[in-house]
Protein backbone atom coordinates (compact mmCIF):
# COMPACT_ATOMS: atom_id res chain seq x y z
CA UNK A 1 0.00 0.00 0.00
CA UNK A 2 2.76 2.46 0.90
CA UNK A 3 4.66 1.43 -2.22
CA UNK A 4 1.60 2.30 -4.32
CA UNK A 5 1.33 5.77 -2.78
CA UNK A 6 5.04 6.50 -3.17
CA UNK A 7 5.00 5.13 -6.72
CA UNK A 8 2.07 7.40 -7.58
CA UNK A 9 3.84 10.49 -6.21
CA UNK A 10 7.12 9.63 -7.91
CA UNK A 11 5.31 8.99 -11.19
CA UNK A 12 3.63 12.37 -10.86
CA UNK A 13 6.91 14.24 -10.33
CA UNK A 14 9.45 12.10 -12.20
CA UNK A 15 7.22 10.52 -14.85
CA UNK A 16 8.01 13.22 -17.41
CA UNK A 17 11.71 12.45 -17.16
CA UNK A 18 12.12 8.69 -16.77
CA UNK A 19 10.73 5.47 -18.20
CA UNK A 20 10.07 2.34 -16.20
CA UNK A 21 8.88 3.96 -13.01
CA UNK A 22 6.89 1.18 -11.37
CA UNK A 23 6.60 -0.80 -8.18
CA UNK A 24 9.23 -3.33 -9.25
CA UNK A 25 11.90 -0.63 -9.56
CA UNK A 26 11.00 0.84 -6.18
CA UNK A 27 12.57 -0.24 -2.90
CA UNK A 28 11.42 1.35 0.33
CA UNK A 29 12.74 1.13 3.85
CA UNK A 30 9.99 2.95 5.73
CA UNK A 31 11.72 3.14 9.06
CA UNK A 32 14.95 4.52 7.63
CA UNK A 33 13.13 6.92 5.30
CA UNK A 34 14.90 5.60 2.21
CA UNK A 35 13.38 5.38 -1.23
CA UNK A 36 15.54 3.94 -3.99
CA UNK A 37 14.91 3.65 -7.72
CA UNK A 38 17.40 1.73 -9.81
CA UNK A 39 18.15 1.22 -13.50
CA UNK A 40 15.91 3.94 -14.89
CA UNK A 41 15.89 4.99 -18.51
CA UNK A 42 15.80 8.73 -19.23
CA UNK A 43 13.16 9.85 -21.72
CA UNK A 44 14.93 11.45 -24.70
CA UNK A 45 12.46 14.35 -24.76
CA UNK A 46 12.85 14.98 -21.00
CA UNK A 47 15.46 17.71 -21.37
CA UNK A 48 14.01 19.35 -24.48
CA UNK A 49 12.14 21.91 -22.37
CA UNK A 50 15.50 23.34 -21.27
CA UNK A 51 16.24 24.47 -24.85
CA UNK A 52 19.81 23.22 -24.64
CA UNK A 53 22.02 23.32 -27.75
CA UNK A 54 22.00 19.51 -27.76
CA UNK A 55 19.44 16.85 -28.53
CA UNK A 56 19.32 13.92 -26.12
CA UNK A 57 19.34 10.60 -27.96
CA UNK A 58 19.31 8.31 -24.91
CA UNK A 59 19.91 8.42 -21.19
CA UNK A 60 20.26 6.16 -18.18
CA UNK A 61 20.09 6.71 -14.41
CA UNK A 62 21.83 4.05 -12.36
CA UNK A 63 20.02 5.02 -9.19
CA UNK A 64 17.91 7.74 -7.63
CA UNK A 65 17.94 7.69 -3.84
CA UNK A 66 15.65 9.78 -1.67
CA UNK A 67 16.13 10.29 2.04
CA UNK A 68 12.66 11.11 3.36
CA UNK A 69 12.25 12.23 6.97
CA UNK A 70 8.77 10.65 7.25
CA UNK A 71 8.18 11.74 10.85
CA UNK A 72 9.32 15.32 10.20
CA UNK A 73 8.06 15.81 6.65
CA UNK A 74 7.80 19.51 5.89
CA UNK A 75 10.22 20.41 8.67
CA UNK A 76 13.33 18.70 7.30
CA UNK A 77 14.44 18.53 3.68
CA UNK A 78 14.00 15.52 1.42
CA UNK A 79 17.46 14.72 0.04
CA UNK A 80 17.85 13.37 -3.51
CA UNK A 81 21.00 11.55 -4.63
CA UNK A 82 21.61 10.69 -8.31
CA UNK A 83 24.24 8.13 -9.23
CA UNK A 84 25.56 6.86 -12.57
CA UNK A 85 23.97 9.34 -14.96
CA UNK A 86 24.74 8.62 -18.60
CA UNK A 87 23.44 10.78 -21.45
CA UNK A 88 24.06 10.34 -25.17
CA UNK A 89 23.52 13.65 -26.95
CA UNK A 90 24.18 15.26 -30.32
CA UNK A 91 24.32 18.91 -31.34
CA UNK A 92 20.92 20.38 -32.06
CA UNK A 93 20.56 21.40 -35.71
CA UNK A 94 18.67 24.60 -34.96
CA UNK A 95 21.54 25.99 -32.88
CA UNK A 96 24.11 25.85 -35.69
CA UNK A 97 22.98 29.19 -37.12
CA UNK A 98 23.22 31.03 -33.78
CA UNK A 99 26.34 32.78 -32.50
CA UNK A 100 27.97 31.60 -29.28
CA UNK A 101 26.79 34.75 -27.47
CA UNK A 102 23.20 34.15 -28.56
CA UNK A 103 23.36 30.54 -27.37
CA UNK A 104 24.79 31.60 -23.98
CA UNK A 105 22.13 34.31 -23.60
CA UNK A 106 19.37 31.80 -24.44
CA UNK A 107 20.75 29.37 -21.85
CA UNK A 108 20.97 32.08 -19.21
CA UNK A 109 17.40 33.28 -19.77
CA UNK A 110 16.07 29.72 -19.73
CA UNK A 111 17.85 28.94 -16.45
CA UNK A 112 16.43 32.13 -14.92
CA UNK A 113 12.92 31.12 -16.08
CA UNK A 114 13.26 27.68 -14.55
CA UNK A 115 14.64 29.07 -11.29
CA UNK A 116 11.70 31.48 -11.02
CA UNK A 117 9.23 28.64 -11.60
CA UNK A 118 10.96 26.48 -8.99
CA UNK A 119 10.87 29.27 -6.41
CA UNK A 120 7.19 29.83 -7.16
CA UNK A 121 6.44 26.10 -6.74
CA UNK A 122 8.43 26.01 -3.50
CA UNK A 123 6.39 28.88 -2.06
CA UNK A 124 3.17 27.21 -3.19
CA UNK A 125 4.12 23.85 -1.63
CA UNK A 126 5.23 25.58 1.56
CA UNK A 127 1.89 27.38 1.93
CA UNK A 128 0.04 24.13 1.16
CA UNK A 129 2.04 22.37 3.89
CA UNK A 130 1.35 25.17 6.38
CA UNK A 131 -2.37 24.99 5.57
CA UNK A 132 -2.29 21.22 5.97
CA UNK A 133 -0.49 21.41 9.32
CA UNK A 134 -2.94 24.03 10.58
CA UNK A 135 -5.89 21.86 9.56
CA UNK A 136 -4.38 18.87 11.40
CA UNK A 137 -3.94 20.83 14.61
CA UNK A 138 -7.59 21.97 14.65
Amino acid sequence: MLEDQVTYLLQRYLGNYVLGLNRETLKISVWKGDVELTNMQLKPEALNSLNLPVKVKAGFLGSVKLKVPWSRLGQEPVLVYLDHIFILAEPATQVEDLSEDAVQEAKKSRVMEIEAKLVERLHQKKSEMVSYLISIRK
